[in-house]
This record gives structure tokens, C-alpha cells and sequence, in this order.
């Protein structure tokens, strides 16, 4: 089974291009399916370039995502006149009518369909389709995109080819997919299906290949990365998979994306305490530090559940802690806002990710009346974002002085400036391209309008 882009495609060949909206599962999802068409021979048009295609891979996380969505498919068919516009993802998966009636889409994809994209586009030395599937009033091939965008989501160890970024130094690896927690607020569940998992030696094997193509940092992604492996039978397989794809070898590392604070299991808060080759890195969503919206959103922890991990996680020296915060849940009133001001401003948080609520078709809170008002929730998010902001530089201006394991991203190796990521998700400025690549100790020399500044050692 083919796993890489085929750097050589045919200048003749279709062309497709590729815009990604949302998370790093979606960018891991786009990534699959570009190495799935690349790996059958379709050429990818790079921005200002005509394509043949262009796929869209969606969010439907909030009302803003479905609009940044509508605008962006828009433009693109604009810009792109002539295109088969191509839409999937979470968006498509979850209203693939509404999908179906913006101006210029041609195909609406859901999950479970794009697995099969290679297929359903067709080889890349045949003529690309121009008749649309879609007709906007065409009630018939509306039903079928329903019906194609309904159908449950494949397994985590799908049969897309493992994706290859050409040119970068650290890669998504899609573990799990699906969650079972269904928040009160949460649309994941109903669009992304079950928690799935990628057995233990599949994963490995497919970090082996990314190792194999030149990465240095494998950042492992899933939906309800804490989950990983419980659909399997087994508790603890999330740090026992990092501690598998770490003994590949000793030049390269691991870090794990978002993970729900209450499936931090204690094997994995033992590794993160211990194996330095796992980034000191730990996004954990908390979504409110008020004990009753928590109990609202159905979040299963408390607050000081929370503030103990927390605490325990960045005990050892720096770490970076990000978290995610919703305001104007309902349930929350001016006192609750409060309580997460306060909570947040206590704890050793470097990132904050502050979303509005956003009620969402099918949830337990759309049907609740008493979420905060659009302007009480647009002041609070910016009280929030500017509590995050100053938490952010103030982790930074802590860091000056110190040295840190970075990888240098490949970026134009044209020029002779290049961004190296630490362990602790702290980017840093490097006048200089180091000439080694890998693992490099970096020293942080400063912090200059809002980012760091260094220079690698050796």
C-alpha cells in the first residue's frame, strides 16, 4: 500500500487543491487524503495555481466555523472557476443539504466517504468530471449525498495512506477517532461517530514510516486522543504506544495533542514526569473553572481535579499547559465567568484558547434558553484572550536564559532564518539555520514584539 506523495507527478495531470479548516485532526485528514491522490498520480496545484479540484476539508465546531466554511468554499470556486469543488469533513458530515446548496460546490463528501477519494475522483490520467453531483435543486442527488454523508465513519486504522508533509520536520499521526463523552455542548460525537483505535502495532508501524521519511517529531492526534484504546480492551495503551514509537530509535521525539484532562491516565503522568523525549507539552481542555458549569456541560472533573493535574504536569520544571475555555454556556452567569477568571489566573497555564459558545443542532444545550447574551459573550472572551495573552508572554519572558531541545522546521531552505519548536511549544526565531537536523539544543536569547529569539548551540 503506497504511504508517501509521488514527488513526480505528470505536469499534465489533474490538479487538485487542498484548504483545511479546524483542528490537527483535520489537517492530519487532509494530509491522508493528499498523500491517498498523490500516491495514484493527481498533481496538487499550490496557491495562485489552477486546479482541477478543489477539496475543502470542513469544521462545524461552532456557527463560526459553518460560516468561515460557507465563505471560504465561495471564494474558492471563485478563484477556481470551472473546478469540481470537492467538500468533506465535519461540516459535510453533519448537513451535507446545506453543504450541498452553497453556489459551487459539486460534491459533498462525508466522513466515511473520503476514505475512498482516490476512487471516487478516478485515475489522474483520466478527464476530470465537470457535471457536478450536486445540482442545487436537484432533490435526487441531494438524497444521495445524505445518504453517502451519513454513512458511520471508518475505523481509526482507516485504509487512507499514511500522510507525508514534503518539507517539514514533524508529523500528525491519527491514532483514534470518535468520541463516547457526548459534552452537553459538543456536536464531535454525532459527526465523528464512536471512539475508534488504531491498534498498537499498526500505529507503530505507521510512526516507523514517518520516522523512515526524514521526521523528527511525532505528534500524536485523535479526536478523544484519552480514549486511545479503551474500544481495544485496554487502559494505559496511550503511554505504552508513546514508549513504543520512542524505542525506534534515539533521535526523535513525541508529542501528544489535545487529551481530556480526566484520561490523563497515572501511566502516562509517570512518562511525562520521566522520558524527556516526550514533549513537556500538554493541551487539557477545561472549558470553565466553575464547578456548576461543568456539571451543566457534562464535563466529568471538577476544578481542582483539573488544578491537581495541572500542578503534577508542570511540577518538574517548564511545561507548556494550554487549555480551552467556552464562555456564555448556559448555565453561566457573571459569577461563573468570575470563577474561571480567578481559577485561570491561578494556575501555570501558558496557552489559552478562548471560544464563544455555539449552540449546536442536536446537543443537550441547544435546547436550553439561558447562554449568555452574544455581547456579554464577546467581553468575556476578550477578557479571557488578554488574561491568555499576558500568561503567554509572561511563560515566555521566564524562558530567556535557558536552553531547550528544538527541531528547526525545513520552511524555504532558501533563507537563512528558520523557526525551531521547542519541547514546551515555545516557538523560537533562529537568525541562522542550523546545519544539523534533528533534536538541537537552542538558547533563548529573547523575547521581541510577542516572540522568542535564539540561536542553536553547536
Amino acid at each position: 500500500m503506497p504511504y508517501e506523495i509521488r514527488p513526480g507527478a505528470s505536469a499534465t495531470a489533474p490538479r487538485v487543491f487542498y484548504f483545511t479548516l479546524g483542528c490537527r485532526l483535520n489537517q492530519h485528514d487532509t494530509a491522508a487524503m493528499r498523500a491517498a491522490l498523490g500516491g495514484a498520480g493527481w498533481a496538487e496545484a499550490r496557491e495562485g495555481e489552477a486546479a482541477d479540484v478543489v477539496v475543502v476539508n470542513t469544521c462545524t465546531v461552532t456557527a463560526r466555523a459553518d460560516q468561515e466554511a460557507r465563505q471560504a468554499i465561495r471564494r474558492l470556486a471563485r478563484e477556481h472557476p470551472g473546478a469540481r469543488v470537492v467538500v468533506t469533513g465535519c461540516y459535510a458530515q453533519r448537513a451535507p443539504r446545506e453543504v450541498a446548496a452553497i453556489p459551487g460546490v459539486s460534491d459533498v463528501m462525508g466522513i466515511a466517504e473520503r476514505e475512498t477519494i482516490a476512487e471516487r475522483l478516478g485515475a489522474a490520467g483520466a478527464v476530470v468530471p465537470r457535471d457536478p453531483i450536486m445540482q442545487r435543486n436537484d432533490l435526487a442527488v441531494i438524497a444521495v449525498a445524505l445518504a453517502r454523508a451519513k454513512r458511520p465513519p471508518a475505523p481509526a486504522g482507516d485504509s487512507l495512506p499514511i500522510p507525508l508533509a514534503f518539507g517539514r520536520t514533524r508529523a500528525l499521526l491519527k491514532v483514534q477517532d470518535g468520541c463516547d463523552a457526548f459534552c452537553s455542548y459538543c456536536v464531535v460525537p454525532y459527526v465523528r461517530g464512536r471512539s475508534r483505535s488504531l491498534p498498537l502495532a499498526e500505529a507503530t508501524a505507521r510512526a516507523r514510516r514517518l520516522l523512515d521519511a526524514g521526521f523528527h517529531e511525532i505528534v500524536l492526534t485523535g479526536a478523544d486522543l484519552g480514549a486511545y484504546g479503551r474500544d481495544l480492551g485496554r487502559r494505559g495503551l496511550l503511554a505504552a504506544l508513546v514508549e513504543s514509537i520512542l524505542s525506534l530509535g534515539p533521535s526523535h521525539r513525541v508529542r501528544i495533542s489535545s487529551i481530556e484532562p480526566n484520561k490523563v491516565d497515572p501511566s502516562l503522568a509517570a512518562l511525562a514526569g520521566s522520558e524527556p523525549r516526550l514533549c513537556r507539552h500538554f493541551h487539557l481542555p477545561l472549558q470553565s473553572g466553575s464547578p456548576a458549569v461543568l456539571r451543566a456541560m457534562r464535563r466529568p472533573y471538577r476544578p481542582e481535579d483539573y488544578a491537581r493535574l495541572v500542578e503534577r504536569l508542570a511540577g518538574g520544571g517548564p511545561a507548556a499547559i494550554g487549555a480551552d475555555v467556552i464562555v456564555g454556556h448556559p448555565g453561566e452567569g457573571e459569577a461563573e465567568f468570575e470563577e474561571t477568571c480567578r481559577f485561570v489566573s491561578l494556575l501555570p497555564i501558558t496557552h489559552l484558547h478562548v471560544f464563544r459558545y455555539s449552540p449546536r443542532p442536536g446537543t443537550r444545550a441547544s435546547v436550553q434558553s439561558d447562554a449568555a447574551s452574544l455581547a456579554e459573550a464577546r467581553e468575556r472572551s476578550e477578557r479571557l484572550r488578554a488574561l491568555g495573552d499576558a500568561k503567554r508572554d509572561a511563560f515566555y519572558r521566564s524562558l530567556i536564559g535557558s536552553v531547550r531541545p528544538a527541531i528547526a522546521e525545513r520552511g524555504q531552505l532558501s533563507e537563512p532564518a528558520c523557526i525551531a519548536m521547542t519541547d514546551i511549544y515555545a516557538p523560537v526565531r533562529l537568525e541562522r539555520r542550523p546545519a544539523a537536523g534533528g533534536i538541537l539544543p537552542v538558547r533563548i536569547e529573547a523575547l521581541r514584539n510577542g516572540a522568542l529569539a535564539g540561536a542553536a548551540i553547536g
